[in-house]
């Protein structure tokens, strides 16, 4: 990666998509403008908000000159992310989310690790994870380590997810990106309703020359309960999963085809997040009876075509059993997802 036009204090982009955050969005903009390294433009984007968000974010950005203000039509998160990527003027670039909380120092010590080896273009650091109520679940440390891209791409399956040993995959907020390479390859989020950030980092990663994993715990991440996670789940979710699939079969399946264990991990996946996208059926957004569920179960089925793909040795029980049921009982399938739904949201599982 070229960093001939390095310099001391680069400029870091910071973008921030907002999507009815009117709230809370002042307390965000000011946790991220209050940080020790002052060389930052703050992009806020504005995802079609029906609340006040896009007055809120044009006040706040009448106050400092940092903050720029994109408005776009609701069309998701890395939709948002893609327009404040091309506002970006930055050295380097960094995706926290607007409702979780960014330690002060944050971006001078990533900054640091960045620049202090010319060939590095990605960061990956820890995180802390909390409940609504401020409860601390865990925290993610990693360990100090310099890693080629090559090195992690022939051998992926401990950076696949965000809390495996070097999880890399997941969300955006724990990494700090070079922005040259995302213009350079037109990288982009792909236009996905969820898991747009795995796309993402996927694309990023097939480029990457060399990645410095640092201990710090930077950023503290707010876990939705599970009520707020099944409100977040849109009724075609199976489209975002399918989409992802899609992305994966061009970047990660393609590094290493001996690579056994990642490429089980990619069909575990799958299979897991097709299965949630089917147990939708029992959604509040659901409507209909006994034949409309059923339909939504056979559509899914047919259009990811999950009872095609290998079953990995590493698949759970119950996903086994899912795939079981489709195969021979509508009615034993939609039990099973009933069951499986009411423990989770009565917290047994």
């Amino acid at each position: 990666m070229s960093h001939n036009n390095l310099i001391e204090n680069p400029l870091v982009s910071i973008v921030v998509p907002v999507y009815n955050m009117g709230d809370s969005l002042t307390q965000c903009v000011c946790c991220l403008l209050d940080q020790s390294y002052k060389n930052i433009e703050l992009v806020l984007v504005d995802d079609g908000s029906t609340d006040d968000s896009l007055t809120v974010c044009r006040t706040l950005a009448r106050k400092d000159g940092r903050i720029s203000v994109i408005h776009t039509e609701n069309r998701g998160s890395g939709s948002a992310r893609n327009e404040g990527i091309k506002a970006s003027s930055g050295r380097y670039i960094y995706f926290p989310d607007a409702d979780d909380v960014l330690s002060s120092d944050a971006i001078a010590i990533m900054v640091d690790a960045i620049t202090s080896d010319l060939t590095c273009d990605l960061v990956v650091f820890g995180f802390r994870s909390i409940k609504a109520s401020g409860e601390e679940i865990s925290v993610k440390v990693y360990e100090e380590r310099i890693a080629t891209g090559d090195e992690l791409r022939k051998s992926y399956s401990e950076c696949m997810g965000t809390r495996t040993k070097w999880g890399i995959q997941g969300a955006p907020w724990n990494k700090f990106f070079d922005l040259e390479v995302i213009k350079k390859y037109s990288i982009i989020f792909p236009n996905l309703r969820r898991h747009q950030d795995e796309g993402f980092i996927g694309r990023y990663m097939c480029y990457v020359y060399k990645v410095k994993f640092i201990p710090d715990v930077l950023y503290t991440y707010k876990v939705n309960d599970i009520k707020k996670t099944w409100s977040k789940y849109p009724l075609d979710y199976i489209n975002a999963v399918i989409g992802l699939n899609e992305v994966r079969k061009t970047t990660i399946y393609q590094w290493n085809s001996d690579d056994f264990q990642t490429q089980q991990m990619l069909q575990k996946e799958f299979i897991c997040n097709t299965i949630k996208a089917l147990e939708l059926v029992f959604s509040p957004k659901m409507e209909g009876g006994l034949s409309e569920r059923k339909r939504f179960i056979k559509k899914g089925i047919n259009t990811s075509k999950i009872l095609e793909v290998p079953i990995p040795p590493i698949l759970g029980l119950y996903q086994r059993a899912a795939l079981k049921l489709m195969n021979n009982s509508m009615s034993l399938t939609l039990l099973l997802f009933y069951i499986k739904t009411r423990f989770e949201k009565w917290g047994i599982l």
